[in-house]
């Protein structure tokens, strides 16, 4: 989980959402994921500084689209995921032999 979150306007459809304690992974995850996100036109991240954990997402979005709302749609989303992995790798690994897993 981050250890903050920061929106910044930067001028009418486009933001910078900045995540505090992630890397790579979270910046990946949350871009490609707002990519698929109706109302968003574009979706990319950088890493502020190697040594630094700190992720920025650069969102552009169509006009009158809500940034929040985009941004829950993409956690929804995310959390959907996350849980279909989970079931499918509990199930594979049940069959495999592996006990423990709920």
């Amino acid at each position: 989980m981050s250890e903050g979150l920061r929106i910044i306007k930067r001028r009418e459809g486009y933001y910078i959402v900045e995540l505090e304690g992630e890397d790579h992974t979270m910046g990946n995850l949350l871009s490609s994921t707002l990519q698929g996100i109706n109302g968003v036109k574009l979706a990319y991240y950088e890493l502020v500084h190697p040594l630094e954990r700190k992720v920025r997402v650069h969102v552009m979005v169509e006009s009158g689209v809500d940034i929040k709302s985009v941004l829950t749609d993409a956690l929804n989303r995310i959390k959907e995921l996350n849980d279909e992995f989970r079931r499918q790798f509990v199930s594979k690994a049940k069959e495999a032999g592996v006990e423990g897993l709920e």
